[in-house]
């Protein structure tokens, strides 16, 4: 039989390892390099505005035109991606940013969304905010094969 000290360890060891498992469970993973531009966060796919699947740990690559490289974890593989970032979370969760990026496939944007999780004060915040501050600027190219849009008339 066990006696009352006995007990009482075995319910501490219990509780040690149940909150270990709640820490690491709520633990956002980050990494981000000196310039900012390589960096290791959480992100969920998103499919007309509803997440899809689960939040998985990625590591994203801004390259030197814009767009990034998104690599995720899938069973044993990952899983390599290009994005373009569409825009910032106006109201995002207390120390974090959300970041939202469209998937881009030989050049094409297609209607598949990524949300990046990121803390407020990591190094890739402001490559981040100056790459929605591009695409707030850029306007948007026509797709090929159609025309300019005319001319306004000249006035006389």
């Amino acid at each position: 039989m066990l006696c009352g000290v006995e007990v009482v360890w075995i319910l501490l060891v219990v509780l040690l390892m149940g909150g270990m498992w709640w820490f690491a469970y709520h633990l956002e993973p980050h990494y981000s390099s000196k310039d900012g531009r390589r960096f290791l966060c959480t992100a969920q796919q998103m499919e007309g505005g509803e997440p899809l699947g689960r939040v998985r740990e990625t590591r994203v690559f801004v390259l030197p035109d814009g767009v990034l490289d998104v690599s995720q974890k899938r069973v044993a593989r990952r899983k390599h991606s290009r994005w373009v970032i569409v825009g910032k979370a106006p109201n995002p969760p207390r120390k974090m940013q959300v970041y939202l990026a469209q998937l881009r496939a030989d050049g094409q944007k297609i209607p598949s969304f990524i949300a990046l999780r990121i803390p407020a004060k990591s190094r890739c915040v402001p490559v981040l905010d100056e790459l929605v501050e591009q695409q707030r600027t850029t306007p948007s190219r026509r797709a090929p094969g159609t025309a300019a849009p005319a001319a306004p008339p000249d006035p006389d």
